[in-house]
């Protein structure tokens, strides 16, 4: 094999490295990611897997093996962004390389090169690489995934052991990843007895099963619950098939890469081979029409899907390449011209999406870095109960509790309620109104303070708080009902964020905030002086980078 054809996938890891350093440099990354970080540095300082120091243990971080890697670069000094901006790059890179081999099976030389500069390309522009950008484990993530359709399509006697290894990585560094995992494990059962390796796959599955029951067990044993906290949140949708729509998008944002897959495997002289090796990501698919996907960023949780279009393009263009040796026949040159629009109109949309994202991830908005002001006037010991779950309760000190329950074990199983919110009392109450509530007829600049009648005449339904069953809606709609009683007690702010009135703040009268330090920081962060970047802040919190 021509070696010069892994130089593409070697500059995916340097342009993704750079791209994902210049984000944290000039931008933020997104809200959700901010969570794991939490989790990984609790583990990292030695706080447990908790939410805050002195919390109780909660798994929030539902990509368990994600956590321990940004963990363990936590410990040792490297900062969680770019332990996440490492293997992400490293996961990305890897796929293109898994392309290549995958690729010379067809063609060499120059072919062989195009072929793999096309691919880097488009994997570096792709959905995954934009949901990496973000902060999620999604190029990382999906390497495995490549890597099991490539053990099952290859179906090779030395490799197949390889494959339970596979799936239990899969497992431990997402929970969808276990229905990848599993389906893909059981299939390689029928390759294991066909080649004759069947007492070596048995003897490794045995071992990554006892594994998995092992994990599972101290799982139940440190968090006391069998799921993370996420999948009993996200288990509530007012929805049948939630998953459908997502689904669909998707297909959409995908279509060329999907439309050439499908006419191409008409014709691919394989294609039982691909259609066996693509039932797990399947699987996967079929899984989440029941799951509601929220904060799908970039199509993160179709990420695998996206992957396996890649991985089979890569075959089908090497395939139909080869075939150029000879007589080209009408087939042919219409499979080729197809493959031609296909590379085209897929990197124009993906190149599309990435500027997209980059754009979002340099935002100027004002939560980025608001809680980063406002910290310096919090204590350890000041109570927050929050919906904004990420990157306010990533920058911020205190005591946090998720009124959602994504972090939170008794919101997470229970829901929240005004009783709940009582037992807490907090000082600092922040929630997202999602749809709740609209407070633009009232308030015309950066943040309004608010009369507890003005709050509750911005409140869209009066709907009942104990009838609502999805966390993200049920939240605010329990902050309403418990400040009916303690009004007096507290301070309202309406705050301006993405061209609309979605923040609210409620700040404890008598609490551990100064309403005025309160209204300080929201200046400063309305303020051309208080815009930051991710690294501007760990660089005033001590943190030195890498690479400067």
């Amino acid at each position: 094999m021509n070696k010069t054809a892994f130089i593409p996938p070697v500059l995916v890891f340097l342009l993704y490295i750079a791209l994902a350093i210049y984000i944290l440099m000039t931008g933020h990354l997104h809200e959700d990611a901010y969570i794991l970080f939490i989790f990984s540095e609790s583990l990292a300082n030695g706080n447990g897997i908790a939410y805050f120091p002195g919390g109780p243990p909660a798994e929030g971080a539902t990509d368990f093996l994600w956590m321990i890697l940004l963990s363990l670069g936590s410990y040792f000094g490297v900062d969680v962004a770019l332990s996440a901006a490492f293997l992400n790059g490293l996961g990305l890179s890897l796929i293109a390389a898994l392309s290549v081999v995958l690729a010379s099976k067809h063609i060499s030389g120059s072919k062989l090169m195009l072929v793999s500069f096309s691919l880097s390309l488009i994997i570096l522009l792709s959905q995954v690489s934009q949901a990496s950008l973000a902060g999620f484990s999604a190029g990382f993530y999906c390497f495995f995934v490549a890597l099991s359709f490539y053990l099952i399509y290859e179906s090779k006697g030395k490799k197949l052991h390889l494959l339970p290894v596979v799936g239990i990585t899969l497992g431990l560094l997402r929970p969808d990843g276990v229905i990848i995992g599993i389906v893909a494990s059981i299939t390689g059962l029928y390759f294991a007895y066909r080649k004759a390796v069947i007492r070596k796959y048995l003897l490794v599955s045995a071992f990554c099963f006892t594994f998995g029951v092992g994990y599972f067990a101290w799982r139940y044993t440190y968090f006391g619950y069998l799921l993370p906290l996420p999948l009993y949140v996200k288990s509530t949708s007012a929805e049948s098939f939630p998953g459908f729509w997502p689904h669909i998008n998707w297909a959409l944002y995908n279509c060329f890469l999907l439309i050439f897959v499908i006419v191409a495997l008409i014709f691919y002289k394989d294609r039982w081979r691909i259609i066996i090796a693509s039932i797990p990501i399947s699987a996967l698919f079929i899984a989440l029409m029941f799951a509601t996907q929220s904060q799908n960023i970039a199509f993160r949780f179709q990420a695998p899907g996206t992957t396996l279009l890649i991985i089979c393009s890569t075959l089908f263009i090497s395939y139909f390449l080869e075939k150029m040796k000879g007589d080209v026949n009408r087939v042919t040159v219409i499979i080729l011209t197809i493959m031609s629009a296909t590379i085209f109109s897929s990197t124009a949309i993906y190149s599309a999406g990435f500027s997209f994202m980059i754009h979002n991830l340099k935002n100027d908005g004002y939560i980025n870095y608001f809680p980063y002001h406002l910290s310096k006037n919090i204590d350890n010991e000041t109570k927050i109960a929050l919906t904004e779950a990420g990157r306010f309760a990533y920058w911020v000190n205190g005591k946090k509790y998720d009124l959602v329950g994504l972090n939170t074990p008794e919101t997470a199983v229970n829901g929240s309620s005004p009783a709940y919110i009582e037992g807490l009392n907090p000082d600092l109450i922040f929630i997202h109104v999602v749809e709740t509530a609209d407070y633009s007829k009232v308030c015309n600049k950066n943040y309004c303070e608010l009369s507890y009648p003005e709050v509750l005449n911005g409140i869209k339904k009066d709907t009942d708080w104990r009838v609502v069953k999805y966390g993200v809606t049920k939240a605010p709609l329990t902050v309403y009902d418990y400040l009916k009683d303690k009004s007096d007690d507290y301070q309202a702010f309406s705050v301006s964020y993405d061209n609309s009135y979605p923040h609210l703040y409620f700040i404890k009268k008598d609490g551990n905030i100064d309403i005025d330090d309160f209204k300080e920081a929201l200046n400063l962060s309305f303020s051309e002086k208080g815009v930051l970047s991710y690294w501007d802040m760990k660089k005033k919190l001590g943190f030195s980078s890498i690479f400067e």
